[in-house]
């Protein structure tokens, strides 16, 4: 996200990075971020200080049933880099000016998540110090983390379900019969969900719809407690009604997986768990239903900028350990030559009032159902997008 400073000699400042996937940046754990900060000065201007920060963290929050909100922060990157810092203030020609960077992520990192009561983001931030504190100047660029998941060989079998259920109306009464087959239980974002399905009704009630859906089951933790949250990831729905006596066949139909989901049990994160199911659903008249639900594992193979195997060059190799304040830098406190070297900072939590913002749940009214502290409330329809410790985690 570019910054403007109207009335600085610092018109925009621009993080460019190398990396664009479909208008995304998206990264591998492990893969080397490469850029550029482009600073747009409408003269020449006196500058202090130029650097970098790129942080990591997950955050669940949610109200439980007794008022009280409950909370967990927890941190996966957090370094920082002086890109530019003279010894003397220094004036910068008007025009572009452009300073590159490199910052190769950890390894242990989760993929970047947006849920009902957490999320895990990514987000690099420029700040450019000029002479004066009105020249000051940020900037930010959010980008994506995508794990690479590696699904085993028996999903690709293809699995059978079927379900029935008597029902009665009046003095008649007869059973609502449905058969499903899944082509495998292991998909990939982008791939298809090939399905074949029989629904026979026997029973005296009308058949008004026929879905199947991609299920998200996530769940939250906070020291404790937990809250739970079911969305609808993508599905097919069939507005038809069957009579008794009629039946309904679907053949080989497809439910796409969205390309930007993350992977199943979303690893490296201790907060937040993942899982998935296709849910196959008959709906009747009076609000009746009858369903069923087949566990299914969403892997991950994303494409990333491939490190070559004789690249030797550690681009974090100049990071010094321990709580470091940028400030005390910028103030000559520190009288180390920090330029192009990677700072290691103290994890920053957030205050225990802050809300965590969520730009994907929009709430448009559906299939969706949360639980939080064994309350389950209206259902909500939501088209989105093994734990390893090690991180920082607040509760």
């Amino acid at each position: 996200m570019a910054a403007l400073n109207r009335g600085s000699m610092v018109e925009r400042v621009d993080i460019q990075l190398e990396h664009d996937i479909d208008e995304q940046y998206q990264y591998q754990p492990g893969e080397i971020i490469r850029g550029q900060i482009v600073a747009h000065l409408v003269r020449s201007t006196f500058v202090q200080s130029i650097h970098l920060s790129v942080t990591g963290e997950g955050v669940c929050t949610w109200e439980d049933e007794y008022g009280e909100t409950q909370q967990s922060v927890e941190n996966y990157v957090n370094a920082s880099q002086v890109l530019f810092k003279p010894q003397q203030v220094q004036r910068l020609d008007s025009g572009l000016n452009k300073f590159p960077f490199e910052y190769r992520l950890p390894e242990n990192i989760p993929s970047s998540f947006i849920g009902k009561y957490g999320s895990i983001t990514y987000i690099l931030k420029a700040v450019i110090q000029g002479e004066r504190p009105s020249d000051n100047t940020i900037a930010t660029e959010p980008f994506l983390v995508a794990r690479k998941s590696v699904l085993p060989d028996e999903i690709n079998e293809g699995q059978d379900i079927q379900s029935a259920k008597t029902y009665f109306s009046m003095c008649s009464w007869g059973k609502l019969k449905m058969k499903v087959n899944l082509n495998k239980t292991g998909f990939v974002p982008g791939e298809d969900i090939c399905l074949t399905a029989d629904v026979q009704n026997h029973s005296p009630l009308r058949v008004t719809a026929i879905q199947g859906a991609l299920m998200m089951n996530s769940t939250y933790h906070s020291k404790k407690n937990m809250a739970t949250f079911k969305q609808i990831v993508n599905k097919r729905r069939d507005d038809y009604e069957l009579d008794e006596g009629d039946s309904r066949r679907w053949q080989n139909v497809r439910i796409g997986v969205p390309p930007y989901i993350p992977e199943s049990f979303l690893s490296c994160c201790d907060i937040i768990d993942l899982s998935y199911v296709f849910q196959f659903r008959v709906e009747l008249v009076g609000g009746k239903e009858l369903k069923v639900e087949i566990p299914v594992l969403i892997g991950s193979n994303p494409k990333g900028l491939e490190i070559p195997a004789d690249y030797m060059d550690d681009v974090n190799m100049n990071w010094t350990s321990g709580p470091q304040s940028l400030l005390s830098q910028q103030n000559g406190n520190d009288s180390r030559n920090t330029e192009n070297k990677w700072v290691i900072e103290s994890p920053e939590f957030r205050k225990d009032d802050t809300l965590v913002a969520n730009p994907l749940y929009q709430g448009e009214g559906g299939l969706s159902e949360n639980k939080v502290g064994g309350r389950l409330n209206d259902f909500d329809d939501i088209r989105s997008r093994p734990k390893q410790g090690g991180h920082d985690t607040k509760l």
